[in-house]
């Protein structure tokens, strides 16, 4: 009789409690989820023209596009021209992040240099987002 008690207290001694690694990895998720950033794109795909040299620009980015109708979106809306600054200085608050604009390669010229002179009134860095030549 003592050999079996003794062989179950061996067996229960020797568990392993994974309670405490359950909490850690539900603290860890939960820190990446707070720390995460998220971009609102600009909600329709754009046909950008390709050119030999482009350099990448950080993640946080205020993103707008200009389509082939020549409308303007930002977050999957389309905006007025007017909305475009106060839409930056909502989205910089108190970082200083660059404008990316998606410019499809049919859309009015004209269009596009009102949007960039509109987004510099308030922003430091407007950039036309454009493809790799390969």
């Amino acid at each position: 009789m003592k050999l079996r008690r003794r062989s179950n207290m061996d067996e229960e001694d020797g568990a392993i409690n994974v309670s405490p690694l359950i909490d850690v990895v539900f603290i860890l998720l939960i820190f990446f989820i707070v720390s995460a950033t998220f971009v609102n794109l600009p909600g329709i795909d754009v046909s950008r023209p390709k050119v030999q040299n482009a350099s990448s620009l950080q993640k946080n980015s205020v993103l707008f596009a200009l389509s082939d109708k020549s409308e303007i979106f930002h977050s999957g809306k389309i905006v007025k021209l007017s909305d475009v600054s106060p839409l930056i200085n909502k989205a910089m608050k108190d970082k200083n992040k660059p404008v990316v604009i998606q410019v499809d390669k049919w859309a009015d010229a004209t269009v596009l240099t009102e949007l960039v002179s509109e987004a510099k009134k308030v922003a430091h860095s407007v950039s036309l987002a454009t493809l790799k030549n390969r």
